[in-house]
């Protein structure tokens, strides 16, 4: 009899005791891709507390729903789509997959199908149209056009617990990742070449580092943070040199940079009033804003006139705060009362800005998290 491949479909038909016909899959036997799958819009339009924008719940299943992390634009122009991730495939719990919706329409199509994917850390890059994320310990990408091919780039050493999202640099040829090493307590933060699979390390920090930031302009700067110290810091990816942005009390979290390539920013949590931190890189030379509002996770817009705040404890708004650059101020906006709560980390807001103006977030109105658009009408 011809052997059949791990590609093969097979039925196995088994009768149960009590006789009905149970029908599954061979052990080592693939069953059939969802990849390709296509579902219709969801979409419900909610009204924000700004009069010039409105609010569309972009998903409406009773699974987890999830826009990426923080850090993470999931907008592509070229195709006015957003990606973003779920577990509502196959009725598998806690199988994260990634889904690509036009904003034409709503309608969305599955562009993974596994088990094992971090989707909640996966990055989207709008010059090459394609999505990065983690399958366990291998590093991949999936295009974003038919038939959604993925692609392996590398996979890592099994010592390595990747952290954080894959930070690509714009013209989505790089990335880099931070690989902690729990028998050290030493993460590595590395830069790997998205042709070749060829990794750098670049630096070894002591501790944890659960983000690792690329400069999205000029690709030649790393923003990390070190999770249990709050410490926030840059390093030259070709001198190597590091230099820590926050002294020692500070309580520095959630770091992001400006869209220029020269701002890195990042959070000073136990402030009072809590401030937004900027750091030219170029200058050496430090701007702080005071956030009357509490906040857990910022966001910046492309032209860097307004910061995006996702409130806290029972002021769970979405706040816009324009600046103003002479005075390093902010005038503060409510634009929607948003239901996540700062306690689970799988439906935090973790907003961004898709343009100069829209904004893209989580929200937990029926418990199992959903994506949300506050746009401009």
């Amino acid at each position: 009899m011809k052997s059949l491949s791990s590609k093969s479909l097979v039925l196995v038909i088994a009768v149960s005791m009590m006789g009905v016909p149970q029908v599954g899959y061979a052990e080592g036997v693939a069953a059939p891709s969802d990849v390709g799958k296509h579902y219709d819009a969801e979409w419900k339009i909610r009204p924000a507390l700004d009069s010039d924008y409105e609010v569309v719940q972009l998903t409406t299943s009773k699974a987890l729903d999830n826009k990426m992390y923080l850090n993470v634009d999931p907008y592509v122009p070229a195709l006015n789509s957003v990606v973003f991730m779920s577990d509502r495939h196959k009725d598998r719990d806690d199988a994260e997959n990634l889904y690509l919706m036009s904003l034409d329409d709503g309608k969305f199509v599955q562009l993974t199908d596994s088990d094992d994917i971090d989707g909640a850390h996966a990055n989207v890059s709008p010059k090459t149209e394609e999505v990065f994320f983690r399958e366990g310990r291998t590093f991949k990408r999936v295009s974003l056009h038919a038939p959604y091919k993925e692609t392996k780039i590398r996979t890592v050493d099994e010592k390595y617990d990747p952290k954080g999202i894959l930070s690509l640099t714009s013209d989505g040829k790089t990335f880099a990742v931070s690989l902690y090493d729990e028998d050290e307590d030493r993460s590595s933060l590395v830069v790997v070449d998205v042709k070749s699979g060829d990794m750098e390390t670049v630096k070894k920090i002591d501790g944890r580092v659960d983000h690792v930031l690329i400069n999205p302009k000029y690709g030649d700067t790393l923003l990390y943070h070190v999770y249990e110290e709050h410490e926030i810091g840059i390093v030259d990816i070709e001198s190597k040199k590091k230099k820590v942005l926050t002294e020692s009390g500070d309580h520095g979290v959630h770091p992001f940079w400006g869209a220029n390539g020269v701002d890195a920013a990042y959070n000073e949590k136990d402030h009072d009033p809590r401030q937004i931190v900027t750091y030219d890189i170029r200058k050496e030379r430090y701007v702080k804003y005071n956030i009357p509002e509490s906040g857990n996770h910022f966001a910046w817009n492309p032209i860097q006139t307004v910061f995006q705040s996702d409130g806290a404890g029972d002021d769970r708004y979405i706040y816009y705060y324009k600046i103003d650059p002479d005075n390093h101020t902010v005038d503060s906006k409510k634009m929607y009362k948003h239901d996540s709560s700062s306690k689970e980390e799988v439906v935090h807001p973790h907003a961004a800005f898709i343009n100069n103006h829209d904004l893209i977030f989580n929200s937990d109105s029926d418990g199992s998290g959903d994506v949300y658009l506050l746009r401009r009408k």
